[in-house]
């Protein structure tokens, strides 16, 4: 009769079996250490130690360099990518001393350090207008980035064939009244608090591109690579202008008005080298859906080219009453400085419009 056997480990076997292991982990060891493995497992954590310091070091270089224009009381309100305030206007200075005031919600971009080049704010909120960018066009006397002064004087103009400005102020320029008449078109918000604003704040802004229309949202933007906003009617841009930002901001949004387009005109001209931008026609021959490259002096573009655009200003014309402004692509006619005038109903390809804020 088979009786079973002991199948069970013995004493030698486990310990031969234990011994192999040891032999086993020390070839493992040897080879890890051998390969570099551990070394660069370290060398791997020293990189992405070194990457954060040295991308905080550049968040810190882009602070200092925004703070050295701002004044002591907003130096540490400045982040990357967040606004300066996002409950109230804040005033700061440039690097020469020129006052600004930058919107709530808004941030200052960088681009430009002193006024006469153009300073450039951007909605830094998440709303439908995120990311929409305006210039701040100082009026009253400022210092520019060489140290010479100049004065701005916020009025409505014409230009000589040299691009010499000829104050108007409430004058009717030829046919064309200022922002008191209506005829059917769509007059200023409130031009009086327009010019009020300017003269306490030291400026205002305009829209640093021709309105765009957000494919998505369909709300007017100023972000460059939305379409450009054509195709509309005076008293439609004037409602989509007006109501871009509700009235709970510490600042209002309207349509461009004569005495701003006349204003922004002689600032580039008194702080670049174009000084007959007056009578500069269009710069493309052909629709550009996010406008130009080439017309943007103090970081302002398009004022000469591709679309021309409606204002609040009225023409005397009761038939044709809306006015537009600036030159288009379709036609070489027209400048800067033109002034034409439509009847409010129209809507066509060459016409669009830009929005302005002021404090």
């Amino acid at each position: 009769m088979l009786k079973n056997k002991n199948k069970g480990i013995t004493l030698v076997a486990l310990v031969i079996t234990i011994i192999i292991l040891l032999i086993l982990a020390g070839i493992s060891i040897s080879a890890l250490t051998n390969t570099g493995i551990f070394q660069k497992a370290k060398d791997a954590k020293q990189k992405s130690a070194d990457a954060e310091l040295d991308q905080n070091t550049k968040l810190d270089s882009y602070e200092e360099e925004i703070s050295n224009y701002l004044p002591p009381d907003v130096k540490q309100a400045i982040k990357k990518g967040k606004p300066l305030s996002t409950d109230k206007n804040t005033e700061i200075a440039d690097e020469k001393g020129n006052k600004i005031v930058i919107p709530a919600g808004f941030k200052v971009t960088g681009e430009a350090t002193t006024v006469d080049k153009g300073i450039v704010i951007e909605d830094a909120t998440s709303g439908a207008t995120a990311g929409s960018q305006f210039v701040w066009v100082p009026v009253g006397k400022i210092t520019k980035a060489d140290g010479t002064e100049t004065e701005i004087k916020l009025n409505r103009y014409t230009f000589a064939s040299d691009g010499t400005p000829t104050e108007k102020n409430e004058e009717v320029i030829d046919s064309y009244f200022s922002e008191t008449a209506s005829k059917g078109n769509t007059v200023a918000k409130d031009i009086t608090n327009f010019k009020n604003s300017v003269k306490t704040n030291g400026g205002y802004y305009i829209g640093r591109y021709e309105a765009r229309k957000n494919a998505t949202s369909g709300k007017l933007t100023e972000v460059k690579n939305d379409s450009v906003w054509n195709n509309i009617t005076q008293p439609d841009a004037a409602t989509q202008a007006r109501n871009m930002y509700d009235e709970q901001q510490p600042f209002t949004s309207d349509l461009m008005n004569s005495y701003a387009w006349d204003t922004a005109i002689t600032f580039i001209q008194k702080c670049t080298d174009k000084t007959n931008y007056a009578n500069q026609n269009r710069l493309n021959t052909s629709f550009s859906s996010t406008g130009t490259t080439n017309d943007n002096p103090c970081n302002i573009f398009d004022m000469a080219s591709n679309v021309r655009e409606w204002t609040t200003e009225t023409s005397s014309f009761s038939n044709l009453p809306s006015v537009d402004r600036g030159g288009d692509y379709f036609n070489s006619g027209f400048c800067t400085s033109s002034r034409i005038n439509n009847d409010a109903s129209t809507s066509f390809f060459s016409i669009g419009f830009r929005p302005l804020l002021y404090l």
